[in-house]
C-alpha cells in the first residue's frame, strides 16, 4: 500500500490527512430530527401540482372522461402515501410509482414527480446498483408506455423519452452523490465506534495483565519478607536468653526487612492509585541487588553462597527476572529445607543467554508443590517463558532442592 493510500471507506486529503465530513447546518439539523415532517412535506410536492392539473382539467373546455380522472386520482394517493414511506422501502415504493408511468400519454408527466422522487430515495436509503437498475427499468417502462400511446397527430414520442431520462437521470446522480455522502459518514461513525470498542477492550485487557503482574510482583516480595522475619524472629527468641545483643541485632534486622518491603509494597501499589500524590518513582530490583538479597538470607542463619560468571545481562527486564527467581527460591529454601549446610546460587550468563541455579543438601520437611508454591512456582514459569526459556524445580541429584532456568533474551548493548 503506498503511502498516502487509504484503507475502504476512508477518504484522505492530498496531504494524508483523513477527510471528515462537514458538520451539519441548523436546518440540516432540523429535518434529521423531524424525519416524518420531511416525509409528509416531499409527499406534498408531488400531491399538490399533481391534483391542481386533474382540477384544471376537470374545468379545460375538452375535459378528460370523469372515470380517467377519478382512476388519476387513486393513483395520486397511492403514490402520495408510498413517498410517505420512502426511507423505510425505498425499492417499493420506486416499483409502486411506475404504475403512473401506464398513464403516460394523458397524466404521466404529472406522476413524472413521483418517479424522480422515487429514484432519489433508492441511491440515498438503498444502495448505488439498485439506483441505476431502478433508473434503467424506469427508463424502459417510460419508453415502453410512450410508444403503446404514441399518437401521430402529436409530438413524436422519442423525443419525450429523451426528455424524460434525462430528467430521471438527474434524479439518480443527485441521489447518489447525496447518499455516498450519508453512506461514508455512517462508515466513519461505524469507524468511531469500533476503534472505541476497542480502545476500551485494549485498556481492560491491560488492566488485567497490569493486575496479574502486580499480583505476582507482590506475591514475591510479601512471601520473602515475612519468611525472612519469621525465621529472624525465631532466631532472636532463640538466642534471647543466651545473647541479649545478638537477638536485638537479629530483631533490628527484622525492622529493617519490613520498612524495606513496605517500601516495595507502596511503589507497586502506588500505580493503582489515582489520587492526586504521585507515586514513588524506584528502580526494578536487579542483578545489583542480588548480593543483598543474598545477604538478607544470611543473616536469618541460611549459608548461601552467590556464584556469577560471564558478562551480566544489561536488559533490566532480565535483571528483574532472575533477581524474583533468586528470590522466590531462597525463600523456598527458607520454609521448607531442613538445616541445609549449603544453598548455592549460580549465575551463568552470555550475551543473549542467562542460566540461574539454586540448589541446597537440605531435606525436605515437605515436597513443594504446585499447590504448596502458589503463585510462586507459576509465576516463575511465566517469567521464565516470556523469553522462550525452560524451567525445572524438582529433587537435587543427592539430597535437597534444585531450581534451574535458562533464558535467551535479546541484550540491550
Amino acid at each position: 500500500m503506498s503511502r498516502n493510500s487509504s484503507p475502504p471507506g476512508r477518504a484522505l486529503t492530498p496531504g494524508g490527512e483523513l477527510r471528515l465530513p462537514t458538520p451539519p447546518g441548523i436546518v440540516r439539523r432540523f429535518w434529521t430530527r423531524h424525519p416524518h415532517l420531511a416525509d409528509a412535506l416531499i409527499a406534498a410536492i408531488y400531491v399538490v401540482p399533481t391534483a391542481l392539473t386533474l382540477v384544471l382539467n376537470l374545468l379545460d373546455a375538452d375535459p378528460a372522461p370523469l372515470a380517467d380522472v377519478l382512476l388519476n386520482a387513486a393513483i395520486v394517493v397511492l403514490l402520495a402515501a408510498a413517498l410517505f414511506l420512502r426511507r423505510r422501502m425505498p425499492r417499493l415504493v420506486l416499483a409502486v410509482t411506475w404504475i403512473g408511468l401506464l398513464t403516460f400519454a394523458d397524466y404521466g408527466e404529472v406522476h413524472l414527480i413521483a418517479q424522480l422522487l422515487a429514484l432519489y430515495a433508492v441511491a440515498v436509503y438503498s444502495d448505488v446498483r439498485s439506483a441505476w437498475i431502478g433508473f434503467g427499468t424506469s427508463t424502459l417502462l417510460a419508453g415502453l408506455a410512450a410508444w403503446l400511446t404514441d399518437d401521430p397527430a402529436e409530438a413524436p414520442w422519442i423525443p419525450v423519452v429523451i426528455q424524460v431520462a434525462i430528467m430521471m437521470l438527474a434524479a439518480t446522480l443527485v441521489g447518489v452523490n447525496m447518499g455516498n455522502s450519508k453512506r461514508y459518514v455512517a462508515s466513519l461513525l461505524d469507524l468511531a465506534a469500533q476503534l472505541t470498542r476497542e480502545r476500551d477492550q485494549q485498556a481492560q485487557l491491560s488492566r488485567i495483565s497490569e493486575r496479574a503482574r502486580i499480583a505476582g510482583e507482590m506475591h514475591d516480595v510479601v512471601a520473602h519478607s515475612l519468611s525472612v522475619m519469621v525465621a529472624l524472629a525465631d532466631g532472636a527468641h532463640a538466642i534471647a536468653p543466651k545473647d541479649v545483643e545478638r537477638s536485638r541485632a537479629a530483631m533490628l534486622d527484622v525492622a529493617v526487612t519490613g520498612r524495606r518491603s513496605m517500601i516495595e509494597m507502596r511503589r507497586l501499589l502506588g500505580v493503582l492509585d489515582v489520587g492526586s500524590e504521585p507515586a514513588p518513582r524506584e528502580p526494578q530490583p536487579g542483578i545489583d541487588q542480588l548480593a543483598d538479597l543474598v545477604e538478607s538470607f544470611r543473616s536469618t542463619g541460611l549459608p548461601v553462597v552467590l556464584e556469577r560468571s560471564g558478562r551480566e545481562p544489561a536488559n533490566p527486564s532480565v535483571q528483574l527476572t532472575i533477581f524474583r527467581l533468586v528470590q522466590e527460591s531462597l525463600t523456598n529454601v527458607l520454609r521448607y529445607a531442613d538445616t541445609p549446610t549449603r544453598v548455592v546460587v549460580r549465575l551463568n550468563s552470555a550475551p543473549g543467554m542467562a542460566e540461574v541455579t539454586v540448589s541446597d543438601n537440605g531435606r525436605q520437611r515437605r515436597e513443594p508443590s504446585a499447590r504448596s508454591f502458589g503463585r510462586g512456582l507459576i509465576g516463575m514459569q511465566e517469567r521464565v517463558a516470556i523469553y522462550g526459556g525452560t524451567f525445572e524445580a524438582g529433587a537435587g541429584l543427592h539430597d535437597g532442592w534444585r531450581v534451574h532456568a535458562s533464558m535467551t533474551y535479546e541484550d540491550e548493548t
